[in-house]
């Protein structure tokens, strides 16, 4: 017993110095945790004054490649007006740019600045820019709603702001009226927006940043909106040029400010044919002949990455063609008539039931047109249809139809095909 009482005093007078002991070291555990949390701030501070001096330094990196490159000229008055993101040729008369020129970087597939909205003038256009009431009017109704009346037409961007999502700084000067154009809501919504969206989808893919110039091809005689009447383009033109990497190219397309009914590889053409329709000239401090050789190029070789799926797709072949010879995008409108639709095999594939499907110049479901060959017409061919076409540019002759809004025809003999070279002879 007296052993136990022994026992008990010691840890009685113990127990105080322990709890002190563990609230000391409550203390320093809490004290590491604050330093930790104190730090992690600081981290935080550090990595934001990092990326807004990122920013400012890409700003002006982009500003400087501009500036080496240069401008496109016009014959016709243009004010040149430079922001920090963007450059601009700003045309009174048509009150919009007849060109905007900006870079696509690959920061952009990190980007995440929300979209700003902040649509104003720009201060920087001498003569005065256009403004809201070029686009719509607004009227107060009687419960106090704002009520919009538009022309029909969207503020279509120019040079598009997704492209500036790296930057809130940038993204915000794409939301000048000078940035802006009337565009149906049929084309800036659609295929003007795939056009804008694979020009990132290349920078993202092959990490390399590119030169983008847009503008309306402007002209006498354009129908107006708006109060500062806004000339209302009949088409717009966008070129890609880049000069990263071993492999210069530059690439550009054309597009109707309506409906596009063809994919964007339809609408592929050449720099020299922009410099036509428009009068600029275009990067003219590139060394001559290279500045021959890029404005020339009308391919879509080399600008979609082979681990995309439309890797080895094509253009169209360009219209018009020999008589009696229509390219896939025209396929359409030869449906009930026996005719000869051309393109590249780009795709096959066998069917469960072993039908040999084509796809021309476009991989399912892009396409636009295929042949099929059934299984029991398959004995009508001295080869395997589906590895001897692949790759090959051909014709099929037969009754065009249409069926879930992509035309076809059957080929069921050998005879029925032609190789194009052989056309071109």
């Amino acid at each position: 017993m007296l052993i136990l009482r022994y026992l008990d005093m010691r840890i009685f007078f113990l127990l105080p110095i322990l709890f002190s002991a563990i609230s000391a070291n409550s203390q320093s555990v809490k004290i590491q945790i604050n330093e930790k949390q104190n730090r992690l701030a600081e981290i935080a501070s550090d990595k934001k004054t990092i990326l807004n001096d990122l920013e400012v330094l890409r700003l002006a990196w982009i500003r400087e490649q501009m500036d080496v490159i240069g401008y496109p000229v016009s014959a016709e008055p243009a004010q040149l007006v430079k922001h920090t993101a963007l450059a601009l040729g700003y045309s009174e008369i048509h009150e919009q740019a007849e060109w905007v020129m900006h870079m696509v970087i690959p920061e952009v597939e990190f980007a995440n600045v929300s979209r700003t909205n902040d649509f104003r003038i720009d201060s920087l256009v001498e003569s005065g820019s256009a403004e809201e009431t070029d686009y719509f009017l607004k009227s107060v109704a009687e419960d106090g709603e704002l009520v919009y009346d538009g022309f029909g037409y969207d503020r279509g961007h120019l040079a598009p702001s997704a492209d500036f999502r790296w930057s809130q700084k940038a993204l915000s000067e794409s939301y000048f009226y000078s940035n802006m154009s009337p565009q149906k809501p049929e084309f800036n919504r659609e295929r003007w927006a795939e056009l804008e969206s694979w020009i990132r989808t290349y920078v993202i893919d092959f990490k390399e940043s590119v030169y983008v110039i847009t503008g309306p091809i402007l002209k006498d005689g354009l129908k107006q909106q708006g109060e500062n009447n806004v000339s209302i383009p009949e088409q717009f033109y966008k070129i890609i040029l880049d000069l990263e990497g071993d492999d210069k190219k530059a690439i550009a397309f054309l597009m109707p400010n309506d409906y596009c009914a063809y994919p964007v590889s339809g609408y592929v053409t050449s720099i020299d044919e922009i410099e036509k329709l428009t009068g600029l000239d275009f990067f003219s401090s590139l060394d001559d002949a290279e500045e021959m050789r890029l404005e020339a190029m009308k391919t879509l070789d080399g600008w979609v990455h082979q681990e995309n799926d439309e890797f080895g797709e094509v253009a169209p072949l360009k219209a018009p063609l020999p008589k009696g010879y229509f390219n896939t995008l025209q396929a359409k409108y030869q449906v009930g008539q026996k005719t000869k639709i051309c393109g590249k095999v780009v795709a096959t594939k066998k069917s469960r039931k072993e039908a040999i499907y084509l796809n021309f110049d476009q991989k399912y479901p892009r396409n636009v047109f295929y042949a099929s060959i059934w299984k029991n017409n398959q004995n009508n061919f001295s080869f395997n249809p589906e590895t001897e076409f692949l790759g090959q540019t051909i014709c099929v002759y037969g009754k065009v139809e249409l069926y879930n809004d992509q035309a076809r025809i059957s080929v069921n003999r050998e005879e029925q095909v032609t190789y194009w070279e052989d056309v071109e002879k």
